[in-house]
């Protein structure tokens, strides 16, 4: 589902869209570059002509601002550092005067955890070191006070780079050790909090490999470890290995994607989902090379070797040998990022700090797009922008509304009102536009089934459904009857009809074994099929989906009670995103949803928090504040315009809480993760609105508008990507 593509070959034919899904297997993934930028960065400890320090590991406790950092003086040196942030990392306080005395003969890499006793309850926070047989310090007390139980008495060379939690609540540590010439990794139980540890065991030992140094951590739905090793020979790749039992038993490792190549990996989830790992880079032919960076990307991304998102560089190491990483990774409730490390942060005689740097995945994000943009300024084709009004206030009509906009497969602009009672036509990229055609009775929404090339308006009547099919590029329609089959409630038919004709155009399905469905966002208003407010709070979305070309129509489960119109799209992996008006919420940003299995059913429901929407007019009569939203627009760039995936557009008044006004584009470069990109379409009155985007790069954007009064036209924009990669605002 992803394909192998060179980045500069991207950046020169498109480079305005490159983003997570593409999947390059060289040294070619996108850099962003904080390190330069010295406001984000907080040193914990300076190096000095005479003093290094090295080693950092990092906690955040359950508060979320309280982080505690552990570190040794000297490559490998004796520990006996330890200070703590009261402010989620901004300033440090350093407590060596609390710690026990014999902390300071303890040596080399010393690693923070917190643990929790599944016996006594009790929680703990422990530093272990590597010398001498793995000593340790405790707090029991939230690092008030400390004490120093006996070594633990294994033999490593470093301690616990990384310690995971068990479905059990125990946890497992994770270190390695010498074998010869060679390194193994091995694995030990706590069931009491880190007081007594299993013997350990070795889970990797590869032939002609150097294992060692390993990050386990868990995959989204917690159904699998992901193991990420350092392989100290580097001549190759870092390692990563997999395990389905929680530990008792491990695939054989294998190389990781180029771009986690690296030492002592550590890493966080980001709110949204995806992986932040850093590390130094050792990846073979990296510009970022034996510096200290991160990648960007998700486990499937792991799991399955795709390359992933992108990196950022977020220090610059001045020693030459790339001598900084075992970084300390920590994610703040607001989704701040903290990459702790140690290098040689100021080039001259200093040796090595530990610093750290703050950042958002969102700001990250936007720089791409900036980066991106910059990179292929002089490859884009000039940029263009059209607009004018296509539809009035017809005779008979309160008004002009119910807009769905869609591109033929010969390349024609098909642009819809009134629910697809009226159309008309761009041939030429929307320049200009033919007369009006009627289609009286249409009345319903329109889904191009792209494995026929068959353009169908559906009208899902509750006494007569039917739709009207067109082979021939929306030139010709024949009227077809066609069945709605209601969902496990009884909704869609009958007294509680479905009803497609205020969302998003629909799609064809181009992945997985769902490959080649029709589906389209639909809402049902139970219990009488109208819209009366009484019963908005039993109003909810669905989908219609049909196997057969159209002539049959399943009602999907539902997905979430108050929400209205809604607009969906497919995206490479196979998942629906679903993004829907809420009538009667009061926080003004769009409900969010997820198919996994071609529509029949949506979960994963979430709250926006890229995507607002507007709350007036204040409609609902039962509510004290406005919360009335308005139906957007969303439309996935077509395979083949662009050389990556997934990128997304959505267009709704940018207004949050307010009015119907200011018409705005948002482009996401990563299936709806994050929407770095806007821009301002139009300043005055609008209101619903349709995406749809041709196989030449043109987008189309139709939405209700009016210059004295909302919705007495329809305007229409079309544009192509380098004028909407021209925003000022990212």
């Amino acid at each position: 589902m992803q394909t192998h593509t060179n980045v500069k070959t991207l950046l020169m034919l498109l480079p305005l869209f490159v983003c997570t899904a593409i999947a390059q297997d060289n040294p070619d993934l996108p850099v962003v570059d904080l390190s330069s930028d010295e406001s984000r960065h907080v040193i914990i400890a300076a190096g000095t002509l005479s003093v290094y320090q090295g080693h950092p590991t990092t906690v955040l406790l359950p508060d979320g601002k309280t982080m505690y950092c552990a570190w040794s003086t000297g490559h490998g040196g004796p520990a006996g550092a330890l200070a703590v942030s009261r402010d989620g990392g901004l300033t440090w306080s350093r407590l060596d005067n609390i710690l026990p005395p014999g902390f300071r003969k303890h040596r080399n890499c010393p690693s923070l955890y917190r643990m929790i006793d599944m016996q006594t309850g009790k929680v703990r926070l422990w530093v272990f070191s590597a010398y001498p047989k793995m000593p340790r310090i405790m707090s029991e007390d939230s690092g008030k006070t400390w004490m120093e139980p006996e070594p633990l008495g294994l033999d490593c060379v470093m301690t616990f780079s990384s310690v995971l939690r068990l479905s059990d609540g125990n946890y497992l540590g994770f270190y390695h050790r010498r074998k010869g010439d060679s390194l193994v990794v091995l694995q030990t139980r706590t069931e009491n909090g880190g007081m007594t540890w299993s013997q350990p065991l070795v889970i990797a030992d590869v032939k002609g490999k150097k294992p060692c140094e390993p990050f386990t951590f868990r995959s989204p739905n917690n159904r699998e470890l992901c193991c990420l090793m350092r392989e100290n020979t580097h001549k190759g790749r870092s390692l990563m290995m997999f395990s389905r039992d929680e530990g008792r038993t491990w695939s054989h490792p294998k190389d990781t994607p180029w771009g986690l190549t690296g030492d002592r990996h550590y890493g966080r989830y980001t709110n949204d989902g995806r992986l932040v790992i850093a590390f130094r880079d050792k990846a073979i032919g990296s510009e970022t090379y034996n510096h200290f960076v991160a990648w960007v990307g998700t486990y499937d991304d792991i799991r399955n070797s795709r390359p992933g998102e992108y990196r950022i560089k977020l220090l610059t190491s001045y020693d030459g040998r790339g001598d900084c990483g075992y970084p300390g990774m920590e994610r703040l409730p607001d989704g701040m990022i903290i990459a702790t490390t140690y290098l040689k942060y100021w080039p001259g005689n200093r040796k090595h700090s530990v610093v750290s740097v703050r950042f958002d995945i969102k700001e990250t994000d936007a720089m791409l797009a900036r980066l991106l943009v910059k990179q292929g300024q002089a490859n884009e084709r000039e940029s263009f922008f059209n607009s004018e009004t296509l539809f009035k206030t017809e005779p008979g009509h309160r008004n002009a509304r119910g807009v769905h906009m869609v591109v033929a497969p010969n390349g024609d602009a098909l642009a819809f009102n009134l629910a697809c009672r009226s159309l008309r036509r761009s041939s030429d990229q929307g320049k200009t536009w033919q007369p009006k055609e009627s289609l009286p009775d249409a009345y319903g929404n329109v889904v191009l089934d792209e494995a026929t090339g068959h353009l169908l308006l559906l009208n899902a009547s509750k006494t007569e459904p039917h739709l009207y099919r067109s082979a021939d590029n929306g030139k010709a329609w024949a009227k077809e009857a066609i069945v709605i089959k209601p969902n496990i409630m009884g909704h869609g038919t009958g007294e509680v009809p479905i009803d497609p004709r205020c969302m998003e155009t629909g799609v064809t399905l181009k992945h997985g074994k769902h490959k080649g469905q029709l589906l389209i966002a639909a809402r049902l208003q139970p219990p009488a099929g109208d819209n009366a407010q009484e019963y908005w709070m039993y109003n909810y979305n669905t989908a219609l989906y049909s196997d057969d070309r159209g002539r049959t129509w399943q009602v999907s489960d539902g997905i979430m009670t108050g929400t209205g119109e809604a607009a969906l799209a497919e995206l490479s992996d196979g998942r629906i995103y679903y993004n829907s008006r809420s009538h009667m919420s009061v926080d003004n940003r769009r409900r969010i949803a997820w198919s996994h299995d071609g529509g029949q059913r949506f979960v994963d429901w979430q709250v926006s928090d890229d995507l607002l929407e507007i709350g007036e007019p204040f409609y609902f009569e039962y509510g004290t504040r406005p919360s009335y939203g308005c139906r957007a627009g969303l439309v996935r760039i077509p395979d083949g315009v662009v050389a990556a995936t997934d990128v997304l557009l959505y267009s709704s008044p940018d207004w949050p809480g307010g009015w119907r006004y200011q018409m705005t584009v948002w482009a996401s470069l990563n299936g709806a993760r994050t929407w770095p990109v806007k821009r301002l379409v139009d300043q005055g009155r609008s209101a619903y609105s349709s995406l749809a985007a041709g196989k030449d790069g043109t987008i189309y954007l139709l939405y209700e508008a009016g210059k004295k009064r909302l919705y007495d036209e329809v305007k229409v924009a079309s544009f192509n990507r380098a004028w909407l990669m021209g925003a000022n605002h990212y």
